[in-house]
């Protein structure tokens, strides 16, 4: 396990449980796709000068940003130039702190669970 970037790292949590389960892969976020946030649905280019890259989910978008491919797994600011992320293909999420997800979303995401409620812990 490397160090943690501060400048980076958010400590919000987004997913229900670290067990191991959850999948990230190494993404590059198109340059121009602006700041964007731990938690939000990603999509990926397929088609342009930013083919291959990624950007936030759009479901009435196009160019491939209508079909989301993962979750972003901490802050990344692609608004003057490409940046290099993580996003979360598999895994057990809090539905409240996404940011883009809807019902077409969770459908491509087949591999995510989505809660929409915190279980309270009792004695």
């Amino acid at each position: 396990m490397g160090w943690i970037d501060t400048t980076t790292a958010d400590p919000t949590e987004i997913l229900v449980s670290g067990h191991g389960t959850e999948e990230r892969l190494s993404i590059t976020i198109a340059s121009g796709a602006g700041a964007l946030a731990k938690g939000t649905v990603i999509a990926q280019y397929n088609t342009g000068a930013a083919s291959g890259t990624f950007g936030a989910y759009n479901d009435a978008g196009s160019n491939g940003l209508n079909t989301a491919k993962g979750i972003l797994s901490d802050k990344v600011d692609a608004t003057a130039s490409g940046a290099q992320g993580n996003m979360y293909v598999h895994g057990t999420f809090y539905e409240s702190k996404l940011t883009g997800l809807d019902s077409n979303a969770k459908t491509d995401l087949k591999g995510c669970i989505f809660l929409d409620w915190v279980p309270e812990l009792t004695e």
